[in-house]
């Protein structure tokens, strides 16, 4: 979309545009009116030729190096006429007094740059309406100056994350619509009155509203008068909360600040993080926002108690993350208990609550009806949840294994995440049975799961099944053979898991095959052969695997085999050579391997090969030349074959010179004369 407009612009500017890329100027550019310009990693500095386009208007100098460093002062007293000048990315650290000459200029981009600071002569330029200083990282202030710039109206920097203050003129921008952060100083003019009469559009975050001092000064803010913010953003700083507590201080004034920032009533977006008060105010639940579609609460660590909600027509998502005082969600969260609760709901997130015992329920199907997701992480002491007619995706993370006996109510389901559960999961046996459209399950961090049961073979809808990092579970069940509609299968530090069931082999739909970490496997069962949808296997860290299974002829579709740090296997099956469908083999930290087999001359779509770590191979063998789709060539710690491979001196050079892309002990490719070498 992006080149389309370009060239549509291209076309209607005809001979007064002008694209050029690698500092490649054409003569006679003074006719020239817009130019784009891009300046390759080694030019540093704006090339002289662009200096004769005068009449230029427009101009977008990029740097993909970001490799400027200074704009020259020429560039400013060249072309008084600019009236877009686009330095994005480009690196500048600072703008010269000069700047000032552009006085013409109406749109400034100096986003994503080195800057700390803008000269004050930033407020002669009379005409300009957009300055873009977002993720200015380094920017330490803005200029008192910024109040002559009478007809800003779009002023962004949001991502300066080292201002700590805006100057005490920007109230008198009272033409300017979008100012995505404000942030509250602590001069008596840097506080929240300077928004008073500005006509904000879209989004505003407003940092630091620890230094707001007065109730007045949050009131006269005058948000719930600006009908086209759609998105707001509170934020007091992280530690604030922790000095109220030790100070012992009263948390009413910030009760207060946030009770007089009410905004209007077309907010669709609300954000609150750090929030030290007690309570939320009355605003956030209905009717006041009754368009509002999302709401972010984040360390809120004083709230006792969620605000109402349940009665906003068209909310979402709700995420709330870090709030260790809340012990109950009761029927305060509903609101009015009557008619359909949290009807448009369909995302929704408790993450952090250490102190959450309990989750009141209505028990009625007009609860949450349309809830698609829920997360629940880091809510160690609660043990129920309500239930949901239409959840489709559930994530329960470090939670007590009591919750599970609520989750087993559930029978939509079609994602289910299990993570860190030290119980024995007996429950989780119904949760599994009760809902046979799942497609993918991983159930991970459990350390205490012995098994997983057969009830696993009835979700015949399954597509993923990811296993990892349960140390006591020792086998999977033969009902796994079941899963035809299965497609990715990992299995990953499972270290009591001694095989795998034959019963893999039904599972004809595999197209991924992860087995990592498991410290006790010593085989693949012979029903590996049966995989032929099979096309990624990967084999990590396994250090009892001793051998793979002979039958892989009738892996027919397999396109990538990666064998990482598998020390006891000492070769490649020789049926592999029968799988011409191999595009990738890796073999790393595999020492017992001590050759490549001659066969491989008959993986004749292999397009990639890596040899790392595997010392005992110290030559390739014969037919390599005959790999005419052969492009990547890797070897590493590989001292001898390393030599071998060395260009053209070394023995097996003539083997593998036909490659394009060789890596021999670096990081860095070496390309044969051929596809325009280079040599180290």
């Amino acid at each position: 979309m992006h080149d389309l407009v370009h060239d549509l612009a291209h076309s209607i500017a005809g001979d007064e545009f002008i694209s050029l890329e690698h500092g490649r100027l054409p003569r006679h550019l003074a006719q020239i009116r817009h130019s784009s310009v891009v300046c390759d990693s080694e030019l540093h500095t704006i090339p002289e030729s662009l200096y004769e386009a005068k009449k230029l208007r427009t101009l977008n100098l990029l740097f993909p190096r970001g490799n400027l460093g200074e704009v020259p002062p020429s560039l400013f007293s060249s072309f008084r006429y600019l009236r877009s000048l686009n330095l994005r990315g480009s690196g500048i650290k600072r703008l010269h007094n000069s700047f000032s000459s552009l006085i013409s200029l109406r749109y400034l981009n100096i986003s994503n740059t080195l800057i700390e600071t803008l000269p004050e002569s930033i407020g002669d330029l009379d005409y300009l309406q957009v300055l873009n200083l977002a993720y200015c990282y380094g920017l330490i202030e803005l200029p008192m100056s910024l109040a002559r710039l009478t007809n800003l109206r779009h002023l962004m920097i949001n991502g300066c994350d080292k201002l700590s203050h805006l100057p005490d003129c920007i109230g008198n921008l009272i033409q300017l619509q979008t100012l995505p952060t404000f942030i509250v100083g602590t001069g008596n003019h840097q506080g929240l009155k300077q928004l008073q009469f500005l006509p904000l559009v879209g989004e505003l975050n407003i940092r630091q509203l620890e230094n707001a001092n007065s109730r007045f000064d949050s009131r006269l803010a005058n948000l719930r008068m600006k009908p086209k913010l759609r998105l707001l953003g509170l934020s007091w700083r992280n530690d604030h909360d922790d000095l109220i507590t030790i100070n012992n201080n009263d948390s009413t004034l910030d009760e207060e600040l946030l009770e007089n920032l009410q905004p209007h009533q077309n907010l669709k977006r609300l954000s609150i993080e750090g929030y030290p008060g007690k309570y939320f105010p009355r605003w956030i639940g209905t009717p006041e926002l009754p368009n509002l579609t999302n709401i972010v609460l984040i360390s809120c660590k004083r709230c006792e108690h969620l605000p109402a909600l349940g009665q906003l027509p068209f909310l979402k998502t709700i995420y709330m993350l870090g709030m260790p005082n809340v012990k109950n969600i009761g029927s305060g969260f509903y609101g009015r208990v009557s008619g359909r609760q949290f009807q448009s709901l369909q995302e929704l997130s408790f993450i952090d609550f250490p102190n959450l015992e309990f989750w009141w329920s209505m028990n009625i199907k007009e609860e949450f009806p349309s809830l698609v997701k829920l997360t629940i992480n880091k809510c160690p002491k609660l043990k129920n949840m309500p239930c949901f007619p239409s959840l489709k995706h559930l994530e329960l993370r470090n939670c007590n294994e009591m919750i599970l006996r609520s989750a087993a109510n559930l029978s939509t389901l079609l994602n289910l995440l299990i993570d860190v559960f030290t119980g024995h999961l007996v429950i989780l046996d119904s949760l599994i049975g009760n809902n046979p459209h799942l497609m993918s399950l991983t159930i991970s961090s459990c350390t205490n799961l012995c098994s997983v049961s057969s009830k696993l073979g009835g979700l015949i809808a399954l597509k993923s099944l990811t296993i990892r990092w349960c140390e006591e579970l020792i086998s999977l069940p033969q009902e796994i053979q079941n899963l035809s509609s299965l497609e990715s299968l990992e299995i990953i530090e499972c270290h009591s898991l001694i095989n795998l069931p034959e019963g893999l082999g039904g599972l004809t739909s595999l197209r991924s095959l992860s087995i990592e970490n498991c410290n006790n496997i010593t085989y693949l069962p012979m029903g590996l052969q049966y995989l032929t949808s099979l096309e990624h296997l990967t084999l990590m860290y396994c250090p009892s695997l001793a051998s793979l299974p002979a039958n892989f002829r009738n892996l027919s579709t397999l396109r990538s085999l990666y064998i990482l740090n598998c020390p006891e296997l000492t070769c490649l099956p020789e049926e592999l050579q029968y799988v011409t469908t191999l595009q990738n083999l890796d073999i790393h930290s595999c020492p017992a391997i001590k050759d490549l087999p001659a066969w491989i001359r008959s993986l004749s779509s292999l397009t990639s090969l890596v040899i790392s770590d595997c010392c005992n191979i110290i030559s390739l063998p014969e037919g390599l030349q005959h790999l005419i789709n052969l492009q990547h060539l890797s070897i590493r710690e590989c001292p001898t074959l390393e030599n071998r491979c060395k260009k053209y001196t070394g023995e097996d050079w003539p083997k593998v010179s036909h490659i394009p892309h060789i890596y021999i002990g670096s990081t860095e490719p070496r390309q044969h004369d051929g596809a325009s070498s280079s040599s180290r």
